[in-house]
């Protein structure tokens, strides 16, 4: 039983704003595609995703417009919506535009970065390498993620920044499958090391070339993902023919 005497504290927590709400339906089916949990060609149903987060429909219908504008989910006749297929090209193309822009980007860093923002860099990679050696994919696509942001927002530009932000979405989901080949993990990490040891050198010049090589070998191994997918659909058909043993 609380004391009569006590003073009663309001409650200054403002509610939830209409557009506060629809930015976590956004973050969170975000987040639930580019992990995987919400597999391509998976329904998303308004009713299911607003009790699941807690929400009216109305963010939930809201933030999966905003998904589909992204890419993301598809809107299909009838009001279904589902998560949307990758389109390798396209997510090919999506990591040769940007990796063009983070080109830019960490040229115009590397110039303008100040000593804390180095170091800001270089404990980033750190966290990068912990989760690469306890193969923590999860986290290690995050720490790449803020790694990336980090190196994009040092350019203080804020035209590139604009840019860069409005492709982010689309090339992250190429960035999430790129990494389910072992092989090109560990390439894409170890470039990582090069490019942070680029920027503690203040080295311009290597800087651009490995950013650029770095989405050039992303973009490369989407497209060998998409050869690998229709090699085995192909070995899956001959299985299947009649006469097949």
């Amino acid at each position: 039983m609380s004391d009569a005497s006590s003073p009663v504290v309001p409650d200054t927590r403002a509610p939830a704003r209409k557009g506060d709400r629809h930015q976590e339906a956004v973050t969170l089916l975000r987040r639930m595609i580019l992990s995987g949990d919400l597999p391509p060609g998976e329904p998303l149903r308004e009713v299911a995703l607003s009790e699941r987060f807690g929400t009216s429909r109305t963010p939930v219908r809201e933030a999966l417009r905003t998904l589909a504008a992204e890419g993301l989910v598809t809107l299909l006749p009838n009001r279904t919506v589902q998560v949307s297929q990758l389109d390798e090209q396209a997510a090919s193309d999506v990591f040769s535009v940007l990796g063009a822009l983070e080109s830019l980007a960490a040229r115009l860093a590397c110039e303008r970065m100040k000593p804390e923002d180095v170091e800001v860099l270089s404990e980033l990679q750190d966290d990068l390498s912990h989760y690469f050696d306890v193969r923590d994919r999860v986290r290690y696509l995050e720490a790449n993620r803020l790694i990336h942001e980090h190196i994009v927002e040092s350019s203080r530009n804020s035209s590139l920044i604009l840019a860069w932000r409005l492709l982010l979405p689309r090339a992250e989901r190429a960035r999430h499958v790129s990494t389910l080949d072992h092989t090109r993990w560990a390439e894409a990490f170890g470039e990582h090391v090069e490019i942070e040891r680029a920027f503690r050198a203040r080295d311009v010049v290597a800087i651009t070339r490995l950013m650029e090589a770095h989405f050039d070998n992303g973009a490369a191994s989407i497209q060998e993902a998409r050869k690998r997918a229709r090699r085995e659909q192909r070995s899956r058909a001959y299985k299947s023919a009649p006469g097949a043993e």
